[in-house]
């Protein structure tokens, strides 16, 4: 073994055989070592396992019976992979296995023998066969993918090794064979070096061989180095050499030159050969192992021989790196398990001295840092500083062994090296020397950055601190909190330096990270004295600091008391009540005090919110009888009733009914005792009987079971108040069949005046006394009869009813009332008093009425009544008298017809002294009741010659007379001797009626139809209605038919179309004409002409002329209900007919019942909808569909319901039974619907798609479950543009569920959608990383502009320059322009050729950087005027001041600033101005560090 100071040091580990395995075993087909951590040997007896050792724990190895041909344990975790040969084949089966979750990961069946393998990486399997290579991952479900096939130096070979390097893109296979026959004991290696990238293999002499990385210096990327031993013979001579080549140089870069050296065997070793290589990482040194035990240490950069010496006296089969040490495990034949590692203490001298390499041992001591070299070190430096070489030596400053140069002292050295024009300053040189190997110490940190920042380059700092390149202390923070705020905290934070910390958050006022991080570091702050601090600038963030304590673990490290006296002493009443109201949410008792403070001092400051708190009932452990005296002070009257439990208190506080809101009031009656409610209500109405009396009113009716109604009358009666006693037994009247309480809501109605009440009540009630109420309303006199009418009707005491009328002279009220059910009642023969009363009305009463209706009403009670006597006495009142209807049409009819009837001897008279009433109807009368004198005048007095010969001739029989009158006619009409056109000439010229009438009748005659219409219309004086029915009566009925048209007769009209058997035109003039006589003609000639339906509707309005009497729109609605129910039972075709006509004259409600019972659902619904039940209406459209369901028809019904859940039963109802329609019903109840629920309707049934206009169109809502579904039913039909637009318009929906289900989609607008969807919420790198997947560079760079992160944009740079995209690398550079570093971007581009791509962006960057410091610049310039022009200005008033200063007595000292010379400039102890690139101002020392202005880096 090595000496003590030899720089290996070995040492046994242990031994196999102690740990109870046969020395048989310990081969290497039985045991495997895969790396540091296990040991794995494979038994066959006694009995076949498999033992584990944990070179952790090797004292306690796992044995296993398992048989299997091989066994490795995975070089990480607790993973055995076994090999078994399959009997009777040459197939291997392959197993992998989890010892710790005892489970099966997989295994496979390969084809062909595995002849060799070996874990090449913690997930990867190696296997060799005796023509391939394949490579079995761990993960997944893959079978072995084949890597490449052997070459043929390796065919019969022994494999003994297969290695990959760490990117896997180079894999080397090793063998052994026999060696040449001339010398056979020298066994021959053979190795094959395959290239992934290049699939291309080369084949090697070598027998043990390893792959490294190294660092070549001006290149940032590490080259791959294969290193491989070889021992062989040519023309009997023997070359041993090692190999050190570089593996894929990079274009463009510094590459490693190829290296090797011999490797030198003792003579006793001729044949022995390198079995195996390690490389040491961690020192840089190559380990090359042989059979017999030999081991040769190598420097891996210069392949320089460092150390050779026999380590083991067994052959050694087996070797495995030992990361951890920087060294290696060897197993030799006995068993034994060898660990060797370098003497960090002694290698480095003994390369020195031993063998007198001065440069291997400083590169070794710098490489891992290892102690040694310090002198050698420490005389290189000062050899490179003597010959100036500054780069040379910062760069072995840099590099020195366990910092050894890393001092102030070095730093000194350099500072003091003078600056030679146009070079960069050595100081820097060691800086930049330092960053770019690694990180800075406290010392240089804080020098680097002083001077950063006395040049105001901050931004380095930022990056420097990104890239962790400085070193962080509490003086670093301390300096740049100078510049910059934001920075100094991140220092402060990484020194650790809490006290700083957490007066960093507090002047940020980001009072909640100090709590944060105080916990984090475990510190304790002064909470109180951060409290105050915090109360001086920011009330509210002093409350969300109090807060905040308070949900510390382990409490509140400050009194909740404290903090409270804390805000109320600076007189924050609203931050106190804010804190302690969140701190008292649980609402403890020991929490009483508190509760009772926050109360008290709102109720003092800010009434409203103790009324918001008290009205949360959040508290219920306060003082209770001193917040009622609060909220009395304070006006809370209401509060202050529920706080007080005294009946005077309460009795007090109540009479401010005017400050209390009268239902409440009113609700807290309910809390209180019989007696002390009533003793309340007796003192409210006590003080303020009539702005009290409803309160009193409204309480009574909520509690009259828990009061009684006999002690709220009696309350009410002894306050005298009928108003109270009205409003409270009208709550209670319904329920009560006490004939005292009706009486006196009767009594309290009519003495409040409300007559309409005592009316209805009078009319509707049977449990009033009748007696006791007439002799009331008697009394009272009421202005409306009508209650005493009722009374007296209902109960018999008419007489008493018209005595009363009458002694009260109220036959006004019976004149005004127009009752014709009051005027049957004074009218009636048995009444004493109808005299009287008849006398009244007719002298006074009517004649001073001004309403025609009172008139109208009058004069049919009297001919109801049969009076035509009196009756006539009270039209001539009416019509001969100057009233205001004398002039009346059918009054002046009347009188006559009625003097017809009952008093001819007075008709002559009447014609003669009226004019306006119907001449040919009272002629025609008068005829009949064979009054012919009275009826020649009419005709005579109306011009109506015909029906006046006609009397003559026909009645009075008077010839002389008659022909003296047809006489005139006939000289009229024929007594000139012209022709005919003449004749009609002279008959326009004359302009007589008489003329214009034989005009018409002789057009008539001649069929000239035309120019009788053409006549009409012209200026004439014809009697048309007496024209018309001569011609009637001649038959000339179509002339008849123009006449009667043009006047608007339509009864005649009717009459006369019926003749010309146009039964059509005859109804529509009957329904003009509305005349029962009228329709009786007509309807007999359709039956006649068999027109059985326009007969129909004749019959009808017969029907109702014959009940209203001709008054269509006073019609009873019985006949009309009555009628549709018997249609309903009898002739169903004809109801709906029947209602359409009739709907405004029927008793709805009858005819609903009458419908539902038959069952006519169509019907139904029409009068649901006519009687405005709309929710009625499209329950029965959906439940009798099949005959009810009209569409426009139930969207009316629809909007109109009142019941909600209608809205979703008729969704349901649409889906079932109308489903094309459903987006028409949703659209029209889109207002009332809840969006969410339609669509889990929708959801639930499967038809989502079915709604999808109506989802769009509800869209704007921006309703979750509306989105949600309307992005589903795009995804589904890949409609990517409205998926774009939707997710752009409307943001209310799972973003990232949405995102995650589009990055898996095969159609790559989806995929750009969900990077859209992450880029929006803020998940740039998910967003990037989809992009790129999917060569959407253009997205990538809007992203990373979008997302402003530095570190994505500049990353985006280099992916693109991996990827080789040269034109998206300039796109980015200009995308992202506000991100990216010019730095960063100018080295990516130098290093990587693409210089002329980055070009534009560097002129645009200087651009815009030059026109930066111009503004600088300008802004210094115009800031130096400022300065000078203010400095002028205060020196002219010290001169001016000075000036007043001397008028002062000298035994009065020159006030501060008015007198001596001006302070100095800058603070004590600081020199001149200077040292920053400024020439000193005058003489003095020189600039701070002795150094000149410093250029930039």
């Amino acid at each position: 073994m090595a000496a003590a100071n030899a720089p290996i040091a070995m040492r046994e580990a242990l031994t196999l055989t102690s740990l109870g395995i046969a020395p048989q075993f310990v081969t290497f087909t039985h045991v495997t070592m895969e790396s540091e951590k296990y040991i794995c040997v494979r038994e066959t007896s006694p009995q076949n396992s498999v033992v584990i050792v944990d070179m952790a724990m090797p004292a306690q190895p796992l044995r296993r019976p398992i048989t299997a041909d091989s066994a490795l344990m995975n070089p990480n975790t607790r993973i055995l992979a076994l090999k078994a040969q399959i009997p009777g084949t040459t197939q291997d089966h392959l197993q992998i296995f989890n010892i710790e979750a005892k489970t099966k990961i997989k295994s496979h069946q390969m084809p062909e023998q595995v002849v060799f393998w070996k874990w090449i990486t913690p997930k990867l399997l190696g296997l060799v066969t005796q023509t391939s290579v394949y490579h079995w991952s761990i993960e997944g479900d893959s079978e072995p993918a084949k890597m490449f096939d052997r070459t043929a130096n390796l065919a019969n070979n022994q494999i003994i090794n297969y290695r990959c390097d760490p990117s896997e893109k180079w894999l080397v296979l090793i063998g052994i064979a026999p060696g040449a026959p001339e010398r056979p004991q020298l066994v021959k290696g053979n190795m094959q070096l395959f290239s992934v990238d290049q699939q291309r293999s080369q084949a090697l002499e070598a027998h043990a061989a390893s792959f490294a990385s190294f660092k070549v210096v001006g290149n940032e990327n590490p080259s791959t180095l294969i290193c491989f031993a070889s021992k062989t013979t040519n023309a009997g001579q023997i070359t041993s050499k090692l190999h050190v080549i570089e593996l894929g140089a990079q274009p463009g870069k510094p590459g490693f030159s190829k290296k090797q050296a011999d490797l030198f065997f003792p003579p006793d070793f001729q044949d022995d050969f390198p079995v195996a290589m390690q490389i040491s990482q961690k020192y840089g040194l190559i380990y090359v192992i042989t059979k017999l035990g030999l081991l040769f240490v190598y420097d891996l950069e210069t392949a320089a021989a460092v150390y050779r010496n026999r380590i083991s006296p067994d052959p050694i089969f087996l070797t495995a790196e030992s990361s951890a040490s920087g060294g290696f495990y060897a197993i030799n034949r006995r068993g034994q398990v060898l660990h060797a590692t370098v003497n960090d203490a002694t290698i480095v001298p003994f390369v020195s001295s031993q063998l007198n390499n001065l440069e291997l041992a400083v590169n070794l001591a710098k490489r891992a840092n290892l102690p040694g070299a310090e002198n050698l070190v420490v005389q290189r430096f000062q050899e490179l500083f003597a010959q100036t070489k500054y780069k040379e030596a910062a760069e072995l400053a840099a590099e020195s062994p366990q910092g050894l140069l890393r001092t102030p002292d070095t730093v000194a050295k350099f500072q003091s090296v003078p600056v030679q024009a146009g070079q960069t300053p050595p100081l820097l040189q060691y800086f930049g020397t330092l960053l770019t190997r690694g990180k800075l110490n406290a010392y240089e940190s804080l020098e680097l950055s002083r001077l950063v920042v006395n040049q105001n380059k901050k931004n380095l700092l930022e990056n420097w601190l990104a890239e962790d390149k400085l070193e962080c202390s509490e003086e670093l923070g301390d300096l740049v909190k100078t510049v910059d705020n934001d920075l100094a905290l991140k220092i402060y934070i990484k020194a650790r330096a809490t006290p700083k910390v957490v007066a960093a958050f507090a002047e940020r006022r980001e009072f909640d990270k100090i709590l944060i991080y105080s916990k984090q570091v475990g510190y304790t702050p002064d909470y109180l004295f951060l409290l105050q601090t915090i109360l001086r600038t920011d009330p509210q963030g002093a409350v969300n600091f109090a807060l905040m304590m308070s949900q510390m673990e382990g409490g509140c490290p400050v009194d909740y008391n404290t903090i409270t006296d804390l805000f109320l002493q600076r007189n924050m009443i609203r931050e106190a009540t804010a804190f302690l109201l969140d701190v008292l949410k649980p609402n403890l008792p020991e929490h009483a005090f508190l509760q009772t403070k926050v109360l008290e001092i709102n109720l003092v400051t800010y009434p409203n919110v103790a009324d918001a708190i008290l009205a949360n009932g959040m508290f219920s452990h306060y003082d209770r009888p001193r917040v009622a005296q609060l909220c009395e002070k304070a006006g809370l009257y209401l509060r202050a009733l529920q706080h007080y439990t005294e009946l005077p208190d309460i009795k007090r506080v109540m009479v401010n009914t005017h400050a209390i809101e009268p239902q409440a009031l009113v609700e807290f009656f309910g809390t209180l005792s019989r007696e002390w409610a009533l003793e309340c209500m007796k003192d409210l109405l006590l003080v303020n009987l009539r702005g009290n009396l409803q309160i009193v009113v409204q309480a009574a009716k909520e509690y009259s079971e828990q009061l009684g109604v006999d002690a709220c009358i009696k309350l009410f009666e002894q306050f005298k108040s009928y108003e109270g006693l009205y409003f409270y037994l009208g709550a209670y009247l319904s329920s009560s069949e006490d004939p005292d309480i009706h009486f006196k809501y009767i009594e309290a109605a009519a003495r409040t005046g409300q007559i309409k009440e005592v009316e209805r009540v009078t009319r509707e009630s049977n449990f009033y006394d009748a007696e006791k109420t007439k002799n009331f309303l008697m009394e009272a006199k009421l202005p409306d009869a009508r209650p005493l009418i009722n009374v007296c009707d209902r109960f018999g005491f008419v007489p008493d009813l018209t005595h009363y009328l009458y002694t009260n002279n109220m036959l006004r009220y019976v004149v005004e009332r127009m009752d014709g059910d009051l005027w049957d009642k004074v009218l009636q023969p048995e009444n004493e008093y109808r005299r009287q009363l008849i006398d009244q009305v007719v002298s006074t009463a009517l004649p001073e009425s001004k309403s025609p209706e009172q008139v109208s009403a009058a004069v049919k009670a009297f001919m109801t009544a049969d009076l035509p006597h009196e009756l006539i006495e009270l039209l001539e009142k009416i019509v001969l008298q100057n009233s205001a209807f004398s002039g009346n049409f059918n009054l002046q009819n009347l009188l006559i017809l009625t003097a017809i009837k009952a008093d001819p001897s007075r008709v002559m008279d009447y014609v003669n002294r009226l004019d306006n009433f119907d001449g040919p109807a009272v002629g025609e009368v008068a005829v009949e009741a064979q009054l012919f004198e009275e009826a020649f005048a009419i005709f005579k007095k109306f011009n109506l010659n015909v029906q006046a010969v006609n009397v003559l001739l026909d009645n009075i029989r008077s010839i002389e007379r008659a022909e003296e009158l047809h006489s005139v006619l006939k000289k009229m009409l024929f007594g000139a001797r012209l022709p005919r056109p003449s004749c009609v000439k002279v008959w326009q010229k004359a302009r007589e009626p008489k003329v214009d009438g034989e005009l018409i009748f002789a057009y008539a005659k001649i069929d000239r139809l035309s120019d009788i219409e053409e006549f009409i219309l012209m200026p004439n004086v014809a009697n048309l209605q007496n024209v018309g029915d001569r011609l009637y009566d001649e038959e000339l009925y179509e002339a008849a038919k123009i006449i009667y048209a043009f006047i608007s007769n339509w009864a005649k009209l009717a009459v006369t179309l019926v003749k010309l058997k146009q039964f059509q035109g005859a109804v529509d003039a009957a329904r003009k004409a509305n005349s029962a006589k009228t329709w009786k003609e007509v309807c007999f000639a359709c039956v006649d002409a068999e027109e059985f339906r326009l007969a129909q509707i004749c019959g009808l309005n017969i029907i109702v002329q014959v009940m209203i009497g001709g008054r269509l729109e006073r019609a009873h609605m019985g006949i009309f209900t009555e009628l549709g129910v018997l249609y309903a039972r009898y002739r169903p075709e004809k109801l709906m007919e029947h209602i359409k006509l009739f709907s405004t004259r029927l008793n709805i409600p009858k005819l609903i019942r009458a419908c539902d019972e038959q069952q006519h659902w169509k019907e139904l619904t029409y009068l649901y909808i006519q009687y405005d039940e709309f929710d009625n209406a499209a329950t029965t459209i959906m439940n009798h569909s099949p005959d009810a369901w009209d569409h426009m028809q139930f969207k009316d019904v629809a909007v109109k319901v009142a019941n909600v859940e209608l809205y979703y039963k008729a969704v349901h109802f649409y889906l079932q039974e109308h489903p094309d329609l459903i987006n028409d019903l949703l659209n029209v109840l889109a207002l009332r619907l809840d969006h969410t629920r339609v669509v889990d309707i929708m959801r639930k049934a499967g038809q989502l798609h079915l709604v999808k206009p109506y989802m769009v169109a509800v869209q704007s809502n921006n309703v979750s479950a509306v989105n949600e579904s309307l992005n589903e039913l795009y995804v589904e039909e890949e409609d990517y543009e409205r998926l774009r637009e939707s997710v752009d318009m409307h943001d209310n929906f799972d973003q990232i569920g949405l995102a995650q289900k589009l990055e898996k989609h095969e159609l790559l607008e989806m995929r750009r959608i969900a990077a859209y969807i992450y880029k929006k919420a803020g998940r740039w790198k998910q967003s990037i990383a989809l992009s790129k997947k999917d060569n959407m560079y253009k997205d990538c760079m809007e992203t990373c502009s979008q997302s402003g992160d530095r570190e994505l944009s500049e990353d985006l740079l280099v992916y693109f320059i991996e990827q080789g995209k040269k034109e998206c690398f300039a796109s980015c550079l200009f995308i992202c322009y506000d991100l990216i570093r010019a730095d960063v971007a100018l080295e990516l581009a130098w290093m990587n050729n693409m210089v002329d791509f980055a070009f534009p962006y560097l002129l645009q960057f200087i651009r815009e950087y030059t026109s930066k410091v111009d503004e600088l610049v300008k802004d210094r310039i115009e800031s130096q005027n400022e300065v000078r022009a203010k400095e002028k200005e205060e020196k002219d008033l010290v001169a001016q001041q000075n000036m007043y200063a001397q008028l002062l007595p000298l035994a009065l000292p020159a006030p501060p600033g008015m007198g001596g010379p001006p302070p100095p400039m800058g603070m004590p102890g600081m020199p001149p101005m200077g040292g920053m690139g400024m020439p000193p101002m005058g003489p003095g020392p020189m600039p701070a560090y002795g150094m000149p202005p410093m250029g930039s880096y």
